[in-house]
């Protein structure tokens, strides 16, 4: 069970890395963002905890875009510059095409 959306939400980035080693088992990535305006919610999906932690995931929050740009924790976002595309989006809208994103 996850988010239920009425129409296909616009998709703003694209990342591809391909990199022998990046993800154990996998040659790279490939990760699309779509943009989905919602009410807030508490963010869980249907995966156990074994099952997130067998991905790499460890927990779940909202963050503001000022958390994202000052964040110097030892977690990593995907990608590593969130902040840069996120204000781009937040002031620039909706891109005519997907953004291509690197690691």
């Amino acid at each position: 069970m996850g988010l239920a959306v009425d129409a296909d939400p616009p998709h703003v980035w694209r990342q591809e890395v391909v990199e022998p080693g990046h993800a154990v088992g996998y040659d790279g990535v490939v990760n699309d963002h779509f943009l989905i305006r919602t009410a807030s919610f508490d963010p869980r999906g249907a995966m156990s905890d074994a099952e997130l932690a067998a991905e790499n995931v460890t927990g779940f929050r909202w963050w503001r875009p000022a958390e994202i740009a000052g964040y110097h924790g030892p977690d990593l976002f995907s990608p590593r510059d969130l902040a840069t595309p996120l204000a781009a989006l937040i002031t620039g809208g909706v891109p005519a095409r997907p953004v291509p994103l690197g690691l």
